[in-house]
């Protein structure tokens, strides 16, 4: 879950100034976070964006925990899920 969010003040020139808003209180030290995606998509779907961009696999605490709670449950609608999104990437239709 980002912390912070990035707005771009002026972007007519490559040296354009951004601001960086807290979306919540931020400890000392705690670590930044932005989200180049949309956050309310599923964790398949946000990794998928991710990696149109040329991003790796998320590895943050949300995307980690809702991989292992999808895992967990096993339900129907992911095994349907995944199995369309293999039959997209082999081909079938």
């Amino acid at each position: 879950m980002p912390n912070i969010s990035v707005r771009h003040l002026d972007q007519r020139t490559a040296l354009s100034r951004i601001t960086i808003i807290a979306q919540c209180d931020i400890d000392v030290g705690q670590e930044l976070v932005v989200t180049y995606v949309n956050p309310e998509m599923r964790v398949r779907e946000r990794r998928q964006a991710l990696a149109a961009w040329g991003f790796g696999v998320c590895q943050c605490g949300r995307c980690i925990e809702e991989e292992q709670e999808m895992d967990l449950k096993g339900t129907e609608d992911e095994l349907g899920d995944l199995e369309r999104e293999l039959k997209v990437g082999l081909g079938i239709m």
